[in-house]
């Protein structure tokens, strides 16, 4: 039996698809586009790959595994292939990179399945399978320059025994934003889509919540005997995408020089409610006039941050958590003094045409096009920018506790993210998440 497993992320796992039929490029006899999901990828015209085929999909920045790669022969270096008398497209690094070819952006890579099965000997991979393991083996991950440094044992016995105020289920990160394209045979015809502006700066989590007391040793001994104590207090706790920063430790580390994050909880500490999480974008620069993010400081004064909001979650002392509709979104943001990210759009999935949301830059939209009806104002790119946004994300409610969230980015952002890996830039929540 083929065991089917995704161990890294969702968005950038590989999936089975039908090949739908190529269109035309143009000044390119010898090659074709292919529309899939949103992305597309450039083949030859007469490859392996053909309109009804199966065929195994992998989005840009996807890095394949080195047993995939070598068995598919699709090493430059051909003495990396298994054949090493063929020769391939891939780096060392085994990237799939977005590319622009002759006036189209290619943001994907297609094997066809009989290959894939080929080289990790199963048969019946079936159209819509996602997955980035088969039967325990790596086929690809998201691709990253730097990979956190494994702990060593001394290191992870400290770690077990050091005290944490903070417990991950009391502090919940980010949950994953799915890319929209992949997903939407998810979604109904009926389904409400609130479509907002896509910010690109770090994200950013701050909360009012239950943690734990370090207890004194007399409470200690008490405890010992039986006596119920009052173990848990509320208090003020920052975070990155997947990083805990508690401004209590003095033992964390930091991608800047500055921790940007708990400096932007101590600015607005007052005005977050006992029990409540807030989920936003930070935007703009660090205090020593780096950029959270190249290109996309957004007009913010240099030295300076913004926060815009997306999510508010109101979290139980046993770990519940309930998020607010995104109306009252907007209203708790409008009655504590905070910046929500600008909504553009809303209304039924059938209704809803991502081409009107493509490679825009949506405050010069708001502004230059008259009776243009967004229904809040966007924020206006930076002269440095790509020339338009990074795209949208859309929040759709059903009542649970939790709204599914997904993305649409630009090809101009991919080709954008590409060249920051081609100059060796790490992303900042990947330096996070290694430096921690």
């Amino acid at each position: 039996m083929t065991k089917l497993e995704i161990k890294d992320s969702k968005n950038y796992a590989p999936q089975v698809i039908r090949v739908p039929a190529p269109f035309a490029l143009p000044n390119a006899d010898r090659l074709v586009g292919l529309g899939i999901q949103g992305f597309t990828v450039i083949t030859q015209k007469d490859g392996d790959i053909h309109e009804g085929d199966l065929a195994v999909f992998f989005p840009a920045e996807a890095q394949l595994s080195e047993k995939l790669a070598a068995g598919a022969n699709l090493f430059r270096h051909n003495d990396l292939n298994d054949d090493q008398t063929q020769k391939g497209y891939l780096e060392d690094n085994r990237r799939v990179r977005a590319l622009k070819l002759r006036g189209t952006v290619s943001n994907g890579l297609l094997l066809p399945v009989a290959e894939v099965e080929r080289i990790f000997k199963v048969s019946g991979l079936a159209e819509g399978d996602i997955f980035d393991h088969i039967n325990g083996a790596e086929v690809s991950r998201k691709y990253r320059l730097k990979e956190p440094a494994p702990r060593n044992a001394r290191e992870k016995a400290t770690m077990k025994k050091a005290f944490k105020r903070v417990d991950e289920k009391l502090f919940p990160v980010h949950i994953e934003t799915d890319q929209y394209l992949r997903n939407e045979q998810m979604l109904s015809d009926d389904d409400v889509l609130i479509v907002s502006q896509k910010l690109h700066g770090t994200s950013i989590r701050l909360g009012n919540i239950p943690v734990r007391r370090r207890l004194k040793w007399h409470e200690r001994a008490l405890k010992k005997l039986g006596v119920r104590i009052v173990e848990q207090e509320h208090d003020l706790i920052a975070g990155s995408r997947q990083v805990t920063k508690d401004p209590r430790s003095l033992t964390q580390n930091h991608f800047y020089k500055t921790d940007i994050w708990t400096r932007k909880l101590l600015e607005v500490q007052d005005r977050i409610p006992v029990g409540f999480i807030i989920y936003g974008e930070l935007v703009g620069w660090t205090p020593d006039g780096a950029p959270i993010q190249k290109g996309h400081t957004y007009r913010v004064a240099k030295g300076e941050s913004e926060l815009f909001v997306y999510r508010v979650a109101m979290i139980s002392d046993a770990g519940d958590l309930y998020d607010l509709s995104w109306d009252q979104v907007r209203m708790f943001c409008g009655e504590h003094g905070f910046q929500h990210v600008a909504e553009l759009w809303r209304g039924f999935k059938k209704d809803f045409d991502p081409a009107a949301f493509s490679e825009k830059d949506f405050f010069r939209t708001f502004t230059k096009t008259p009776g243009l009806a967004y229904s809040d104002q966007p924020v206006p790119l930076s002269p440095d920018s790509t020339g338009a946004d990074e795209g949208v994300a859309i929040r759709v409610e059903r009542g649970g506790r939790v709204p599914l969230l997904f993305k649409i980015k630009n090809d101009s952002h991919y080709l954008y993210e590409t060249a920051q890996l081609d100059a060796g830039e790490v992303d900042m929540e990947s330096a996070e998440a290694i430096a921690a």
